[in-house]
């Protein structure tokens, strides 16, 4: 029997919902995305992107290229509702659906193609179903692969329908660019071109893979099969995420090592609830810091035992940005300078407020103390932390600082996200997250909203990262 597999892409999607639920948007540009000055675009209709404007662009950009466009802030619960109602379409016709975002998703449709008149009947079928529940358009690519099927389907934005049959992958492939090969970005493209690689003809041509590993060196192989059409990867339903974590671009450069101590906190805190809330735990802590130059770096430490525990994170950021900035190992921290934590300490004990009700007091910080940050080289534009080397189950890793193991902190933890999950995020918080919510301003605030759930939205899709950008990341 012959494999089929369908990539289902919702096109444009969050700005295809906001020209959904507002006629009057429609056939006008629409730029969803982050509102604030070093905001970045999400999602841009197809009007839009005729003007040049794309994902992932500044959106100080796109108002260049596009100053009459309309500009929206994303109504996530309304693209998960919709997108919910679009993953129960696909169920009708197959249960073997591989999410990969709110918007994209692979289906492996093998055997159930002879209930239509073939492939492209099927693909017609999935679409005219999609449009009645939903009223949105969707393009879908069939091919003998994964790879191919998520080639087909961006090859006739919007509304397209194309399928790539058996025995003739390598000729309808032959003449795309090598960046259409998964895994090939820029540098990787640049390398092949400079051996002589435009065209996955180029590579087609070659009898094996060597002569590709001058260039690409171990991914030699890979690019070498995919290149020839061929890809052997399953479409998993229970895919296993890769890593979970939380980075932001700020409006205004970092420099105080007590606000930046502060977003490390704030970072730890939601990773570890994603963690929980998805029952894993990681072995690996990394940071990654962007400065107001754009120089990026990253590091990365390994635990001996796998954690979902804040402290625990944000102890092991704390390292790693000390080791980046030359700063102090924990053991010094009897002779630390202080930092400027005035600012800090003003917000540790005052109430919560959720709809003009009290509900808690800010928890006080068991180690409330920034002097343990070292002084960044430069101003910060970018902070982000990450835990990978994910499973479901591993014993927790000791508190670097402290000695043992407190078991009640993992019940405490439970305890909170219970509370988050009954009474909203900001039903009790330690003090540093309570400075964090009320102390800035209420744009930067509504920037981390966004930001939080387009992460969330991320998660599944973290397996296989090459296929999907974050809409606020700026590379």
């Amino acid at each position: 029997m012959r494999r089929w597999i369908m990539h289902v892409d919702m096109d444009a999607f969050y700005a295809s919902v906001e020209q959904l639920d507002h006629p009057e948007y429609r056939g006008h540009p629409v730029i969803v995305g982050g509102l604030s000055a070093r905001g970045v675009v999400a999602t841009a209709s197809y009007e839009a992107r005729t003007f040049g404007v794309h994902s992932a662009m500044p959106l100080s950009r796109a108002k260049q290229l596009c100053p009459h466009g309309i500009y929206v802030w994303p109504r996530f619960d309304r693209y998960k509702e919709l997108s919910n109602t679009i993953h129960k379409v696909m169920e009708e016709f197959t249960p073997i659906i591989e999410p990969l975002s709110l918007d994209e998703a692979f289906l492996d449709v093998t055997g159930i193609t002879h209930k239509y008149a073939g492939p492209v009947a099927l693909g017609k079928a999935i679409k005219r179903r999609v449009l009645e529940e939903t009223g949105l358009i969707i393009s879908a690519g069939l091919g003998p692969n994964k790879f191919l099927a998520k080639l087909a389907s961006d090859l006739d934005k919007p509304d397209g329908l194309v399928v790539i049959p058996y025995g003739k992958e390598m000729d309808m492939i032959a003449n795309l660019p090598i960046k259409r090969i998964w895994g090939v970005g820029p540098r990787t493209e640049q390398r092949l071109k400079e051996g002589g690689f435009h065209k996955m003809k180029d590579i087609q041509a070659l009898a094996t893979e060597h002569d590709l590993i001058p260039y690409v060196g171990n991914q030699a192989r890979r690019i070498w099969e995919l290149a020839r059409g061929i890809d052997e990867r399953p479409v998993e339903v229970d895919r296993q995420v890769q890593s979970v974590g939380n980075e932001e671009t700020y409006e205004v450069d970092l420099l105080d090592p007590a606000i930046i101590d502060v977003e490390l906190r704030y970072f730890a805190n939601r990773v570890a609830k994603r963690l929980r809330k998805q029952g894993l735990k990681g072995h690996t802590v990394s940071i990654k810091v962007r400065y107001n130059d754009f120089k990026t770096v990253s590091k990365q430490k390994r635990l001996a035992a796998a954690t979902d525990q804040e402290t625990i994170i944000y102890e092991t950021a704390v390292l790693l940005w000390n080791k980046i900035h030359g700063g102090y190992k924990p053991s010094d921290s009897k002779s630390m300078r202080p930092m400027n934590t005035e600012s800090l300490q003003q917000g540790r004990t005052q109430p919560i407020m959720m709809d003009n009700m009290e509900v808690m007091g800010a928890m006080p910080e068991k180690h409330f103390d920034t002097s343990i940050l070292a002084l960044p080289h430069k101003p910060l534009r970018l902070l982000g932390v990450t835990v990978s080397g994910l499973s479901e189950d591993g014993l927790v890793q000791d508190n670097l600082f402290t000695s043992g193991h407190d078991e009640s902190s993992e019940k405490l933890s439970s305890v909170l996200d219970e509370l988050e999950s009954k009474f909203g995020r900001t039903a009790i918080m330690s003090g540093a997250l309570w400075q964090r919510e009320n102390g800035f301003g209420g744009e930067r605030r509504h920037r981390s909203t966004l930001k939080a759930h387009l992460d969330e939205d991320k998660d599944p899709l973290e397996a296989n990262s090459a296929l999907h950008n974050s809409a606020l990341h700026e590379e």
